[in-house]
C-alpha cells in the first residue's frame, strides 16, 4: 500500500525492552539512592536522595537546589549530602545507587579529576572511609525516585522528610512503586 502512495517505509531497528526494579538493601543495612539534576548543564542545579531500610521503609528523603552549576557537580553533590546525612544517623552499613557513570567511573579510579569538585571529592571520602559501604550504577529507570527530588531541587524545592505522610504526594506514589516492587520499562 505504502509503495502504491510513493511513500518510503521507515525500517527502524527492533528496541530491546527490559524490567528495571529497585530492590531492597540486605539486612542490617540501608540503600542510599542518589541523583543530581542540572537544567541547562550549566544551569539551575538541584540534588535529591533517599534512604530506606532493609524492608523498603524511607528513613529519609531529600530535595535541595544547589544553584547554577553542571551535572557532574549536582551529581557529586547529591552523593555527598546522602552520605552526609547517613553519617548524622550512624547509618554505616550504606548500599549506594546511582546513575552516574561518570561519579561511577571517578569511584573505581579513586580519583575524580575536576579541579573544582577536588574539594568534595575529598570530603566524600573522609566520610566514607569511616563507613562499611557498596556503590553500584543504576539505570535512570531503577532511580526514579530521586530522579524526581534532584528535578524538584533544580526548580527551587527544598525538602527534607522522614515519614512517608509527610511526603509530597508524587514522592508517596514513586516509594510505593518501588515499594510494591512494580517495575519502570527501559527501552534501548
Amino acid at each position: 500500500v505504502l509503495k502504491s502512495l510513493n511513500v518510503q517505509a521507515v525500517i527502524t531497528p527492533n528496541r530491546r525492552c527490559k524490567t528495571i526494579t529497585w530492590n531492597r538493601p540486605s539486612a542490617g543495612w540501608v540503600k542510599l539512592n542518589t541523583d543530581g539534576s542540572s537544567l541547562g548543564n550549566p544551569g539551575a542545579s538541584g540534588i535529591g536522595g533517599i534512604i530506606r531500610n532493609n524492608h523498603g521503609n524511607l528513613i529519609h528523603a531529600f530535595s535541595s537546589f544547589i544553584g547554577i552549576g553542571s551535572n557532574n557537580r549536582a551529581e557529586l553533590l547529591a552523593l555527598l549530602h546522602g552520605i552526609q546525612v547517613c553519617k548524622s544517623l550512624s547509618l554505616n552499613y550504606v548500599h549506594i545507587e546511582l546513575d552516574s557513570m561518570n561519579v561511577i567511573s571517578w569511584w573505581k579510579s579513586k580519583r575524580c579529576g575536576v579541579w573544582y569538585l577536588e574539594d568534595f571529592w575529598e570530603e566524600l571520602i573522609d566520610i566514607m572511609d569511616s563507613m562499611t559501604y557498596s556503590i553500584n550504577h543504576v539505570f535512570r529507570e531503577g532511580n526514579k525516585v530521586v530522579d524526581w527530588l534532584a528535578k524538584q531541587g533544580a526548580s527551587g524545592n527544598d525538602l527534607a522528610v522522614s515519614l512517608l505522610t509527610e511526603s509530597p504526594r508524587e514522592l508517596r506514589g514513586l516509594i510505593r512503586m518501588d515499594y510494591s516492587g512494580l517495575p519502570s520499562l527501559r527501552f534501548r
